[in-house]
């Protein structure tokens, strides 16, 4: 399968950027566009537009004036021409054939719309790999035994019951699969996610004037696709490495998580209530 694959990268404009950069330009398969949504100062946006220029890639920096996360998210869906578009955070690290694995994984999954990856975490200081909260012992444990009996899916996810769901209560869950198997799942983390563009042109992520970052996005962007029959599934092989920092552009930190995500709750009823 010989897929034009569209990279979409929202972006503060940090100094992690660069490595995202580089390691795109040393991909197997390159891609075909990039396009960097960048929130920024002018210093910022001309910073973009040189790394862009020295690396060689089909890179187009396009500004965002207004909104938050989801809203670059959106415009950069807007902006994609390929036929598989893959998103990725600025501060991600894709090994050499990250690129190439997805155009194989859409070509072997030919009724997945939506296949999605995981995240591992690097200490650029120590060159460590960190597990992720995913690889602890315990999570995996209580996903195996209590999960199942405790967070039933909403009908329209049972199938997804292994990977990442929606339960009848309107609450994201992990299944036991996550994040070692392959298996039915919603979109896992928008740091590794990709998608067949021709299914994806009327599925947008959720824009909400106190959604900064909408954790849970993936999820709702999922829902869509689901609403209309479209599979999505999960795979551990094409890992990214993903910068362990403090903050994130889409990693949401323990004060507001709560506050969003009731409104995304009640953005996951409106859809599931509304089919």
């Amino acid at each position: 399968m010989l897929a034009r694959i569209s990279i979409i990268i929202p972006s503060l404009g940090t100094s992690f950027l660069e490595y995202l950069i580089s390691s795109l330009r040393r991909q197997s398969a390159r891609p075909w566009e990039i396009i960097l949504v960048m929130k920024a100062d002018e210093k910022g946006l001309l910073e973009a537009e040189r790394l862009c220029s020295r690396s060689s890639l089909n890179c187009s920096v396009v500004e965002q004036r207004r909104g938050y996360f989801t809203t670059a998210l959106n415009m950069g869906k807007r902006e994609a021409r390929g036929d598989i578009v893959v998103f990725t955070d600025e501060d991600a690290i894709a090994p050499r054939k990250w690129i190439e694995r997805y155009i194989k994984l859409h070509s072997v999954y030919k009724d997945a719309v939506g296949i999605s990856s995981r995240d591992i975490y690097v200490d650029l200081d120590s060159l460590r790999l960190l597990p992720t909260p995913d690889d602890k012992a315990y999570v995996k444990l209580y996903r195996w035994i209590v999960r199942p009996w405790l967070d039933n899916p909403h009908p329209l996810f049972r199938k997804y019951r292994l990977g990442m769901y929606i339960t009848k209560n309107f609450d994201i869950a992990h299944g036991p699969c996550i994040p070692n198997k392959t298996c039915y799942s919603l979109p896992f983390r928008g740091v590794n996610m990709s998608f067949k563009n021709e299914y994806i042109q009327d599925v947008w992520f959720p824009e909400h004037p106190r959604l900064k970052r909408a954790p849970g996005n993936e999820q709702y962007f999922g829902i869509q696709l689901a609403l209309k029959n479209l599979d999505c599934i999960y795979t551990p092989n094409n890992p990214v490495l993903h910068i362990h920092r403090e903050e994130s552009l889409s990693r949401t930190s323990k004060d507001n998580i709560m506050s969003e995500y009731k409104i995304m709750k009640i953005l996951y009823r409106q859809l599931l209530n509304s089919s």
